[in-house]
């Protein structure tokens, strides 16, 4: 696959214009902020239904902070990275917000996991204190459309978006009757509701009907039976990765070969692990690069979770939660001093093309909250995620 951008070659410390030494200031006002340390929090689904997601992406974050305050920190500030259980319940979510204002008095937070987890967050968060939410990992559209929430800055391409691209895929490879299952959960069907418009964009008159299934069914076979006696041209999967490979094992072993096209929170080495030979041929649309990628950044993120997260092999969601710290840390060294929100949130906005060799490039200003556009085509073969094809620019699509 060929690279819109091409990815650069600079060293952790280089590449974030870091300090060996201590910046010349005085602790500040700021919340959060001393003369030597940042304190910033999140919370993630540690346990659950979705720690599978959860665990691997706080164990990327923390690779990539561990390996950032060896070499110094951010201007001579180590950054104090404090996570919380959210359980993915947005209640527990509210109360690990709370603990993490108040007790840890962070500065702000920074890649938080879940999307109705944390959008219940909002008035207490954003509506009452003030503090900046950056790069989530879980979105939605209404969060920047039309009117941006102030303070969110998004770094992943939206699960509308995404869906969206897998429907123009689906049609330009000529499938006109797509079959979209997706779990039986509003925040489900208001993603998958997104696969039309992008089919039709392709072929006016392509259908994408919907299929809700309920979350955590462990017997697809009812489900497969009624996808193939609905004779569809493809299938689009809104769901998790378990359910995804029970779903593709099912069709398989129907005889059907339906293509299965898939967005990128299902994009994983579980996925192969789990759907083995009954996943070969998925197509997937990527946030990041494969964590096999052959390249300085990629190989200095599996260096760095093999040295802080020896538990952990390298996979899609810890080189997530590596690349959204790597860029969060990017905005970092570039707020102006004193630290305080205002210049951290000004910090990501002189990020410009910025590249982190992980994730396509990104650029954040007041009015384009959302940092990226790209995503990456992939595909199973032979076992391994592969490349399919060329990047997908969501920011041409028509909404």
């Amino acid at each position: 696959m060929k690279r819109l951008r091409k990815f650069g070659r600079m060293a952790l410390a280089a590449g974030l214009g870091l300090s060996m030494a201590a910046t010349a200031v005085s602790a500040q006002d700021a919340p959060g902020v001393t003369a030597d340390s940042v304190t910033i929090g999140s919370w993630m689904s540690l346990s659950g239904p979705v720690a599978v997601y959860g665990v691997p992406l706080r164990a990327g974050a923390d690779a990539y902070f561990s390996a950032l305050n060896e070499a110094g920190g951010v201007n001579g500030r180590k950054v104090n990275f404090v996570v919380e259980d959210n359980a993915y319940n947005p209640q527990q979510t509210i109360a690990a917000a709370r603990k993490l204002i108040t007790r840890d008095n962070v500065l702000a937070l920074a890649i938080p996991h879940g999307t109705a987890q944390t959008a219940a967050t909002f008035p207490y968060v954003i509506e009452e204190n003030k503090v900046p939410v950056l790069l989530p990992y879980g979105q939605a559209i209404n969060w920047y459309q039309p009117d941006p929430i102030p303070g969110v800055l998004g770094l992943h391409v939206l699960y509308e978006l995404q869906v969206q691209a897998l429907g123009r895929w689906a049609a330009q490879d000529g499938h006109k009757k797509i079959q979209v299952v997706h779990g039986a959960h509003a925040a489900f069907e208001a993603v998958a509701k997104y696969a039309e418009p992008g089919a039709r964009e392709i072929i006016p008159d392509a259908t994408a009907e919907l299929m809700p299934v309920k979350m955590g069914t462990s017997d697809y076979s009812p489900v497969v039976r009624d996808i193939v006696s609905r004779q569809p041209d493809a299938v689009i999967a809104v769901m998790t990765l378990q359910e995804l490979a029970l779903m593709a094992k099912g069709l398989r072993q129907q005889g059907s070969d339906l293509p299965i096209y898939i967005y990128a929170p299902a994009v994983s080495n579980a996925t192969i692990e789990l759907g083995g030979e009954f996943v070969e041929g998925l197509k997937a649309v990527s946030l990041t690069v494969p964590p096999t990628t052959d390249s300085p950044e990629v190989q200095e993120y599996r260096d760095n979770l093999a040295k802080f997260a020896p538990s952990q092999k390298p996979d899609f969601d810890s080189l997530l939660g590596y690349g959204a710290a790597k860029v969060f840390a990017a905005g970092l060294a570039q707020a102006a001093e004193p630290l305080t929100r205002e210049s951290l949130l000004d910090g990501f906005y002189k990020l410009q093309g910025y590249d982190s060799g992980i994730f396509p490039a990104v650029s954040f200003s007041p009015d384009k909250p959302m940092g990226g556009s790209l995503l990456f085509p992939l595909t199973v073969q032979g076992g391994l995620w592969v490349p399919a094809g060329e990047v997908i620019d969501t920011a041409t699509f028509v909404n």
